[in-house]
């Protein structure tokens, strides 16, 4: 079975993407187990100190391998992505003996901590208590400032894992596409309080609404998603 955690907004402001993603996660893995984490879903992800955060959800992925007992493997991802290949494959990949993985990037540093794998056992070794990071924000920082760039310690990703807006890809060449620049996303969550922008392709813009008619009508409706 194949964990995955994904980071959501708390109020259903991203139900349009979330619809699109599940639906096309259990198309290419029907063998997943989905956890959505929000801010009060549920005890653990309750009484976060978010507002260092850029997102409602940056700072879950650092309790991921808390909430998993620091057993086995989890994959942690951002929700604003839709999915073409089974995530089984990225489940089981050789992380050479190490605690995370994750696309390299200058975003945060050298590495793009939006999708990862995480060995929940070796990150036990560096990982900060949920009770902290409940009550500390700017332990997301840390984090990343802890991680980001350092190879030793996060195995590299095929970026086509964490394609951001497509890049230079064709779409057929993508596994995962995330939709990164927040500015630019078709649904326009209401969180996000920023100058909306056109997304620089048009080919991804249609297809979010093409996959987004698709979920509707396999069963995925936004409705679901919303809080």
């Amino acid at each position: 079975m194949v964990k995955i955690f994904i980071g959501s907004s708390s109020n259903g402001e991203d139900a349009p993407i979330e619809a699109v993603y599940e639906h096309t996660l259990r198309q290419n893995c029907p063998d997943i187990d989905i956890t959505w984490m929000r801010q009060e879903r549920g005890e653990f992800w309750s009484g976060y100190q978010t507002h260092t955060w850029p997102t409602p959800f940056s700072g879950f992925r650092w309790v991921i391998a808390e909430a998993c007992d620091f057993k086995g493997r989890a994959i942690y991802t951002d929700c604003d992505m839709i999915n073409f290949k089974s995530m089984e494959e990225l489940y089981n990949i050789d992380m050479q003996g190490k605690p995370l993985a994750a696309r390299k990037g200058q975003r945060f540093g050298g590495h793009e901590f939006c999708v990862m794998v995480i060995d929940c056992e070796k990150f036990q070794e560096y990982a900060i208590p949920a009770s902290r990071v409940r009550n500390i924000s700017e332990t997301h920082q840390r984090m990343i400032n802890k991680f980001s760039g350092n190879d030793a310690l996060v195995h590299e990703l095929d970026p086509k894992w964490n394609c951001l807006d497509g890049e230079d890809y064709e779409l057929d060449d993508i596994y995962q596409l995330h939709f990164t620049n927040m500015a630019s996303q078709p649904w326009q969550p209401d969180w996000f309080t920023g100058a909306p922008e056109p997304h620089r392709r048009q080919d991804v813009v249609d297809l979010f609404y093409k996959k987004s008619e698709a979920a509707t009508k396999a069963g995925y409706p936004v409705d679901n998603y919303m809080i």
